[in-house]
């Protein structure tokens, strides 16, 4: 849908000027790694909260980079827990679907630090279990080529889950609640597998 309309705008172009772009729109990528940083799981079960060091990878759809844009990404995440607290396994895996709106500062040449901010809705799975989480992120993207026609270069993240999330099954049907916390991750911006399309017309 949002290709469709961009199309459409780009059509209307063809009767501004000649040989001019009328439609021209190239995404970008990022792939991440989610570092392990701290966690609190509570585990009604026995009263207990213990402490657990979630990591991951993921891969985002980050946009244009011109101010807000849409954004989502994929990612899956291994929760591990730092003693015996979780019964038959120490571990367990989360996948996650992010979807919301980031906030990028215009390019700005010669100056490649841009800053970030992102709110976005977790809508997650774990075992059986179906969540909801509000995130919010704000970070840096260091440029590594300013010619390009979308943001590309490093990414250093941090996020923030606002809510508890309960989960049915951490280990052996037992379930647990890992609390708001924050997170860390760091990745890479790349140009999109779209591509500039140009077309000309004539007045």
């Amino acid at each position: 849908m949002i290709l469709f309309i961009l199309l459409v705008a780009g059509v209307s172009q063809v009767y501004a000027a000649d040989s001019k772009p009328v439609y021209k729109w190239v995404s970008a990528n990022e792939f991440y790694f989610i570092l392990p940083t701290p966690q609190d799981l509570y585990l009604p079960v026995n009263k207990d909260t213990t402490v657990v060091h979630p990591w991951g990878l993921g891969f985002r759809a980050v946009g244009n980079g011109e101010s807000f844009s849409r954004t989502g990404a994929f990612q899956i995440q291994s929760v591990q827990a730092t003693n015996r607290s979780l019964p038959e396994s120490n571990s367990f895996y989360i996948l996650d679907l992010l979807l919301g709106v980031e906030y990028m500062t215009p390019k700005v040449q010669s100056k490649p630090l841009r800053f970030t901010a992102s709110a976005l809705g977790d809508f997650g799975l774990c075992d059986t279990t179906l969540f909801m989480a509000p995130v919010i992120s704000a970070g840096l993207l260091y440029t590594t080529d300013e010619n390009a026609e979308t943001p590309t270069g490093l990414t250093f993240n941090i996020f923030y889950r606002l809510t508890d999330i309960n989960l049915n099954n951490v280990g052996g049907g037992q379930g647990g609640t890992l609390n708001p916390a924050l997170g860390f991750k760091v990745g890479y911006i790349f140009e999109g597998f779209w591509t500039t399309k140009e077309k000309s017309g004539t007045t």
